[in-house]
């Protein structure tokens, strides 16, 4: 069994001798157009370019599917560049490597066609035994260390596969912690130091006499100016033109010819799309316009959930370090009454309590001794203690960290223990740093701004539904997402959660759900339930008749599995009485197809770049945010990070979010789920800025995160999070 370049199962293999001559591995032979089986094409020319490649010794293949090959232009070779005129030792490889592709592409109204996917990265490896680094007398404790895995083909160079963390060493012997299965020794010879951050650091010290993060920041400049969009076009079109030279070999006799890429210019580049801007709704009676300026609209208009919302008067409870009580308490002064400083125009007057409509407040400060994780939960104990009566309840923890907490892993983190003993008692929590009270002026304003609004969705609030034009059926949107539950990066991570977030088509918020935290086989019959109970729920309050219409709109931040894709048919086929139609949409970030707008020159970036400037251009040669392609019948790139929303120069061209249909979907249609992933893009209730994600994939992940790690402390349950917090958007 295999399939065809859309994912359609086939019930047939191709096989074809490179050679040119009679195929004897089956007994039938057949005689096909290229042109009409272009899945067999792009693999012929995927195989050309390998064997190509493989021949010439001076570029190392280092991965397929996409082919990935390191470039041997000086230009190219950043850590020499980086190191300013030091040697660098043959085992260290910090370059630009370029992947190439061949797909299938079936554009609107076109016929379907074979094209090549161009891009670039940087490849880094440090190819050296740690025996070596031990006779130069570095310390490996706490190093993560990989080994060289052949390839099944040897024309690509060995893999490297994480072992795990040096905890000590005896002699040439590495003891491992957070290891495989059975590799809790290794011997310093048969292993390399892995090429994470703390690793390329640490090595680049030892070689270059301490001089590390200094060659680390070069080495940022050079890979980001290469990601910028001028200079990244101009670099592709100089490969193309190469390829344009010469024909390709595809077999003995056949050749393929490269054409220039597609361009506005040309009549082969297919029409690209606009989304329309979304519309904010503020008024559930509809009296009032919808807008399409959220933070305005807020400002006002007031949530949505004004009229009747309850709690009113919530009631608030503090944590934070003795020593920095007078400081928040002037930043929370400034976030429930408005910072209104003389002399400028402020942009959170209002403050919390009148922005969002509410009667009052009721606050508490409990003190933590010191910036300890011991000493906050300690706080947080007492703020639980303090409550007798379910009226006295707490609606929402405010808890007060230093920025340098956020590096802490597990039991030692301050504000994970806090937020593990509220959640325990179904109470969210709202972290902020100390640093980020000591803002001024507008920038203040933004936080404010941004904490406000995560602060009303925490309490149950709901600031604003969709303006969409509703289809006939009853449509739920589905954001799909797991957790592993280990505090290791290798260790046995037998512990599955599945995660849920449900939507309206109008971007009502139903619940968030999750499953039991089970064993990894366990986790395809977890998941059927959470979802079941998901929908059940969705039926009720949708009010559901036998016959309707259903649709269901399955989002996922990564590919789904075997196990998870049966789970979700398993839900719907169960769905007996109605008409039920689904969509699995896999939205990645995670791809090599990137949209060039030339005359978009970008915007202005003050106060960051490249170097000492003032003033920089961010963004250039990126499509509006909207812009949408689509490439097949099952797969579309969407702009989701257009110039305006680029936070910096330095992160050079944004990519587009890959919208990828399952097989398995019914519902098929690629403009309308287009269209409906960026509405939903513009819909998070955790900042008021435009989100690079659509909010069903977005709090999945926001989710999953936190569970993530969360469960790195030994006495939380994953399972204390459920009931009333489902409802509440705790993970903001």
């Amino acid at each position: 069994m295999t399939v065809d370049e859309y994912g359609k199962k086939l019930d047939l293999i191709y096989a074809v001798q490179l050679d040119g001559k009679d195929c004897t591995v089956l007994d039938e032979t057949k005689t096909i157009r290229l042109h009409e089986n272009l899945g067999i094409a792009r693999q012929l020319v995927n195989e050309s370019f390998l064997a190509g490649f493989a021949r010439r010794k001076e570029r190392q293949i280092v991965d397929i599917e996409p082919l990935k090959v390191v470039s041997s232009e000086e230009e190219h070779n950043f850590i020499s560049q980086a190191v300013k005129g030091a040697k660098v030792p043959e085992w260290l490889v910090v370059r630009l490597a370029h992947t190439i592709d061949a797909r299938v592409f079936h554009f609107d109204g076109r016929p379907p066609f074979l094209g090549l996917v161009l891009d670039h990265h940087t490849h880094r490896r440090m190819a050296r035994r740690c025996s070596e680094w031990l006779a130069d007398g570095l310390d490996l404790a706490g190093l993560y260390v990989s080994e060289k895995v052949p390839f099944h083909d040897t024309r690509i160079e060995p893999r490297a596969r994480l072992v795990g963390r040096v905890s000590s060493i005896s002699g040439s012997t590495l003891h491992l912690t957070d290891c495989r299965e059975g590799r809790d020794t290794v011997e310093a010879r048969d292993v390399e130091v892995e090429a994470d951050y703390e690793g390329f650091l640490r090595c680049l010290n030892a070689t270059f006499n301490g001089r590390g993060t200094s060659i680390d920041k070069a080495l940022f400049k050079l890979q980001s100016e290469a990601q910028v969009g001028p200079k990244k076009l101009s670099e592709l079109r100089r490969i193309e033109n190469r390829l344009i030279s010469k024909p390709l070999r595809l077999l003995p006799g056949i050749d393929a010819h490269v054409i220039p890429h597609l361009d506005t210019n040309g009549k082969r580049f297919p029409g690209v799309h606009r989304s329309s801007q979304p519309l904010y709704v503020f008024d559930r009676t509809f009296n009032k316009p919808a807008l399409n300026d959220a933070k305005r609209g807020i400002s006002e208009l007031g949530p949505y959930s004004r009229q009747g919302f309850t709690p009113s008067t919530p009631r608030f409870c503090v944590i934070c370090e003795r020593s920095r009580k007078g400081e928040v308490e002037q930043f929370l002064r400034k976030f429930f009454e408005g910072n209104n400083e003389p002399g400028r125009r402020c942009f959170f007057p209002n403050g919390f309590i009148k922005t969002y409509g509410l009667q009052g407040k009721v606050i508490r400060f409990f003190l933590a001794e010191n910036a300890s994780a011991t000493a906050y939960r300690s706080a947080a104990q007492d703020a639980l203690t303090a409550v007798t009566t379910e009226a006295e309840r707490w609606h929402l923890a405010f808890v007060q960290v230093n920025e340098a907490s956020h590096n802490l892993r597990g039991d030692n983190n301050p504000y994970l223990v806090t937020k593990a003993a509220f959640l325990s008692q179904q109470i969210p929590t709202q972290e902020f740093m100390i640093e980020t009270t000591r803002r001024k002026g507008t920038g203040l304003d933004f936080i404010l701004s941004n904490i406000a609004l995560a602060s009303y969705a925490k309490l149950g609030g709901t600031p604003w539904h969709l303006k969409v034009n509703n289809p006939m059926a009853h449509e739920l949107v589905v954001g799909l997402g797991s957790a592993s539950i280990s505090d290791s990066r290798l260790g046995s991570r037998q512990r599955m959660v599945g995660i849920t977030t449900l939507f309206t088509s109008e971007g009502r918020y139903l619940l968030g759900n999750m499953s039991n935290a089970v064993p990894f086989e366990e986790y395809g019959k977890a998941v059927v339930q959470m979802l079941t109970s998901a929908i059940e729920r969705a039926q009720t309050d949708m009010n559901w008749q036998r016959g309707d219409e259903v649709r269901l709109i399955f989002h996922a931040f990564k590919p789904l599995k075997d196990t998870e894709a049966e789970a979700v048919k398993a839900v719907t086929e169960s769905l007996s009485g109605y008409n039920v139609e689904f969509a699995f949409l896999h939205v990645s970030q995670d791809h090599d197809i990137v949209l060039y707008d030339t005359d978009n020159q970008g915007v202005k970036a003050f106060g960051a770049g490249f170097s000492n400037v003032k003033e920089m251009m961010k963004g250039e040669f990126a499509p509006t945010r909207g812009a949408y392609l689509t490439l097949n019948r099952s797969s579309a790139i969407l702009s989701l990070t257009g110039a305006k929303e680029v936070k910096k120069p330095t992160d050079g061209l944004p990519y587009p979010a890959l919208l990828h249909l399952h097989r398995s979907s019914t519902f098929t249609d690629m403009k309308y789920l287009a269209e409906q992933v960026y509405t939903f893009a513009s819909h998070s209730w955790k900042s008021f800025d435009m989100s690079g994600m659509p909010v069903t994939i977005g709090y999945s992940h926001l989710i999953a995160r936190l569970l993530g790690r969360l469960g790195g402390l030994p006495h939380f349950s994953v399972d204390s999070i459920h009931g009333r917090l489902n409802r509440l958007r705790w993970f903001l």
